[in-house]
C-alpha cells in the first residue's frame, strides 16, 4: 500500500471563534451590567422628550454632549473598566490548571492572544456601542445628530480604551497574580508622578528655597491625569465671535496616548509568547525582571517608611529646624529600604527563608540610598542657586509676606528688585540657618514671615522657589540686607499699582467689600451692582498711583510703612477679575486690598456707588474721621 503525504502547508488562526463567544458568554453580567447602567440615560432623555418635559437638546447640546462624556466620563472610567475586564480575560494566566488547559488546546499562543485581545475590547466597546446608537437615535429624531462629532467621539472612545486595556494586558503578562495584575496597572498610571513627587520632598529636605511640587513632565507619564489636565471641551472664537458649537481641545493627546496603547498591546504579545506557563502564582513571571522589582519596592519603602521613621525617631525628638539632617534621614532610609527588600524577596520567593545570600543586594540598595542622599545634600544639580536672568522673565509672582502678580513688560523694575532680593536671600542662607526656630535674638524681636515666588519664563516653563525668613527690625534698615531689600519693596509705588493691576485683555466680574461687625461679631459681605466695578477700580488705581495706602500684607514696623493693619482688620475690598487663556475660557484672578483713611479715591467711589455711607465709616474706627467726610 502506498502512503501519500500531502504537501499542502498548514494554516495558522489568528482568531478561534469559539474561543471568542465563550469570553463573551463569561462575561454577560459585566459588559451586560455595565450596559443596563448606561442605557439609563438615554432613556430617561427619551421619557423626557415624550413627557414633553423641557429639555435643552439641540445640536449644540448634542455635541457638547458628547464632547464633555468624551474629555470629563470617558478617562477614568475606561481606565476601572479596562482593569476589570482584563483580570477577566487573562485570568487564566494566574491558574497553573488553567494555563496548562489553555496552552495544550489546539491553538497556539498567537491564536489565543489575538482573541483573548478582541474579547476584552468587545467587551469594553459593547456599552459604548449601545448607548451611543441609543443616543444617536434620540439626536436624529430630534434633528440633533452632528455626524462629525459622532465620528470624533467613537475615534476618541476606540483610542483611549486601546490605551487603557494595552496597559491592562501588559500587567497581566509580567505577573503570575491577580491581585498583582491591579497593583501594577495602579502603579504604571501613577507611578512617575508619584515618585517625582517623592523625591523632590526628599530634596526639599535638603535644598534651601526648593518647593515641594511636582514636575510637570512627570503628568505625562499619568495618561489619566495627563487626559484632564491637556484634554478639554471649548468655544473657539474667530475675529471675537464665539463659534456655534464647541471643540475638543488637546484632541492629539489622545491620539497619542491610543499609539502607545498599540505600543503596549505589542509588547504584551511578545511578553505573553516568551512567557513560561509554570509562572501561574508568581507575583513576578520574568526572572529579569525580579531585581526590578525587589529595587522598586525599596526605593519606594526608603521614600515613604523611611520619611516616616526620621520623623517619628529624630524630628520629634532633636531636630527642631526647617531642613533635614543628611545622616540620620539615611539611616532611617537605608533601614526602610532593607525591610522593603526583604518584603519583596519573601513575595516573589513565597517563603520566609529569603536572607541567605542576600547581602549583596542589600549593599546596592544601601549605596543607591546613599547616593541619593547626598546628591540632594550636595545639591549636584546647582537647584539652590538658580535665578533666571530678567531677559528671560515674562512674568512674575510673588505670595506670602509679599504680593506681586504682573507682566514684566509694565514693570521693569520691579522684576529686577524680586531677582536682587531672591540672589540676596540665597546669599544668606547660612545665617538663615543659623538662626532657625529663633523667635528672639540679642533681645530683639525676629518676626518668621513666608515668601513663594513664580518666575514664568518666556520658554514657557516656570521656576519656582519657598522661603521662609526671619526679619528683624535693625535689619530691614539695612540696606544690604534681603530684610531691607523686603522693606524697600513693600513701600515701592510699583507694588501697590502691580497689586491692583489687571492682566492684559482682563474684565472685571465681581466686587464687594466685606467687613467686621462688632455688633454681630461676624464679617458681613456687602455687594457691587454691575457697572460700578470699573468706577471703584479706577478710584483704587489712582489711589495707588498716588502712594495713599500701603500694601495689605505689609506688617512691618511703624516707622517703616504708612499704615499698619490692626490685630482684626475691619473692612476689605475684593475685586475678582477673569481673563483668557490658551487652555481654558477664562483665568480667574482677585484683587485684595485692606481699606484704610488715607485711600481717599477709593473711600468715596465706593460712598457714591452706595456701598458704603459717612455713618457707616464713622464707626468703623479705623476709617472714621478722615478729613474729607
Amino acid at each position: 500500500m502506498n502512503w501519500e503525504v500531502s504537501s499542502m502547508p498548514l494554516k495558522t488562526s489568528f482568531f478561534n471563534p469559539t474561543l471568542f463567544k465563550k469570553n463573551l458568554s463569561r462575561s454577560w453580567p459585566l459588559w451586560g451590567g455595565v450596559t443596563a447602567v448606561g442605557s439609563l440615560l438615554p432613556l430617561y432623555l427619551l421619557l423626557a422628550l415624550n413627557n414633553q418635559e423641557y429639555v435643552h437638546f439641540d445640536r449644540e447640546a448634542f455635541v457638547q454632549f458628547l464632547y464633555e462624556a468624551a474629555v470629563y466620563f470617558l478617562p477614568v472610567f475606561t481606565a476601572c473598566y479596562a482593569i476589570l475586564v482584563a483580570m477577566f480575560v487573562w485570568s487564566y494566566l494566574h491558574n497553573a490548571r488553567s494555563v496548562g488547559m489553555m496552552h495544550s488546546l489546539a491553538i497556539d499562543r498567537k491564536g489565543l492572544f489575538v482573541t483573548n485581545t478582541l474579547s476584552g475590547l468587545a467587551m469594553l466597546l459593547i456599552p459604548y456601542v449601545v448607548v451611543g446608537a441609543l443616543m444617536c437615535v434620540i439626536a436624529t429624531c430630534c434633528g440633533a445628530m452632528h455626524v462629525g462629532a459622532v465620528l470624533t467621539t467613537i475615534a476618541a472612545v476606540i483610542l483611549e480604551n486601546l490605551l487603557f486595556f494595552g496597559m491592562a494586558t501588559l500587567c497581566a503578562a509580567v505577573t503570575g497574580n491577580v491581585i498583582a495584575t491591579a497593583v501594577y496597572y495602579v502603579v504604571l498610571n501613577f507611578a512617575v508622578p508619584a515618585l517625582d513627587a517623592l523625591i523632590n520632598l526628599l530634596a526639599a529636605e535638603f535644598i534651601f528655597g526648593l518647593n515641594v511640587s511636582n514636575n510637570d513632565w512627570a503628568f505625562l507619564f499619568s495618561p489619566v491625569i495627563s487626559l484632564y489636565d491637556n484634554v478639554d471641551t471649548i468655544y473657539r472664537e474667530v475675529d471675537g465671535v464665539r463659534a456655534q458649537l464647541p471643540v475638543i481641545e488637546g484632541y492629539g493627546y489622545i491620539v497619542v496616548y491610543g499609539v502607545i496603547g498599540i505600543a503596549m498591546l505589542i509588547g504584551s504579545f511578545l511578553l505573553y509568547r516568551a512567557r513560561r506557563s509554570e509562572s501561574a502564582g508568581d507575583v513576578v513571571a520574568f526572572s529579569w525582571l525580579r531585581p526590578v522589582f525587589r529595587f522598586g519596592v525599596s526605593i519606594v519603602c526608603s521614600l515613604t517608611l523611611g520619611r516616616v521613621l526620621y520623623e517619628l525617631f529624630w524630628v520629634s525628638i532633636s531636630n527642631e529646624g526647617r531642613y533635614a539632617d543628611m545622616i540620620p534621614m539615611a539611616i532611617c532610609m537605608m533601614i526602610s529600604a532593607v525591610v522593603g527588600y526583604y518584603a519583596a524577596s519573601m513575595l516573589l520567593e513565597k517563603s520566609l527563608r529569603v536572607f541567605k545570600g542576600s547581602l549583596k543586594g542589600v549593599g546596592v540598595v544601601c549605596g543607591a540610598i546613599v547616593v541619593l542622599c547626598l546628591a540632594v545634600e550636595l545639591d549636584i544639580f546647582g537647584v539652590e542657586g538658580r535665578v533666571p536672568k530678567a531677559e528671560n522673565v515674562s512674568a512674575i509672582r510673588v505670595s506670602g509676606y509679599l504680593d506681586i502678580n504682573c507682566d514684566t513688560e509694565k514693570f521693569p523694575n520691579l522684576l529686577e528688585d524680586v531677582i536682587e532680593l531672591h540672589q540676596m536671600i540665597i546669599a544668606d542662607k547660612d545665617y538663615i540657618h543659623g538662626i532657625d526656630g529663633i523667635w528672639e535674638q540679642n533681645g530683639e524681636e525676629v518676626r518668621w514671615r513666608s515668601i513663594r515666588v513664580i518666575y514664568t519664563l518666556k520658554s514657557g516653563s516656570q521656576l519656582e522657589r519657598h522661603y521662609y525668613l526671619p526679619l528683624t527690625e535693625a535689619r530691614t534698615k539695612d540696606e544690604s540686607t534681603y530684610d531691607g531689600k523686603i522693606a524697600e519693596i513693600i513701600t515701592s509705588p510699583d507694588v501697590l499699582i502691580a497689586s491692583v493691576t489687571m492682566p492684559e485683555n482682563a474684565e472685571l466680574c465681581y466686587g464687594y467689600v466685606e467687613y467686621y461687625n462688632p455688633a454681630t461679631e461676624v464679617w458681613e459681605h456687602l455687594p457691587m451692582e454691575y457697572g460700578d466695578w470699573e468706577v471703584v477700580h479706577e478710584a483704587l488705581l489712582r489711589d495707588a498711583q498716588e502712594g495713599n495706602f500701603a500694601a495689605s500684607h505689609g506688617d512691618l514696623w511703624e516707622d517703616q510703612i504708612k499704615y499698619v493693619e490692626p490685630e482684626e482688620p475691619q473692612a476689605n475690598l475684593y475685586m475678582e477679575y477673569r481673563y483668557g487663556s490658551q487652555k481654558y475660557d477664562h483665568t480667574y484672578g482677585m484683587i485684595s486690598v485692606s481699606l484704610q483713611p488715607t485711600m481717599t479715591h477709593t473711600l468715596k467711589a465706593l460712598v457714591s456707588v452706595g456701598v458704603l455711607d459717612y455713618p457707616m465709616l464713622d464707626s468703623w474706627s479705623n476709617l472714621g474721621g478722615v478729613p474729607w467726610m
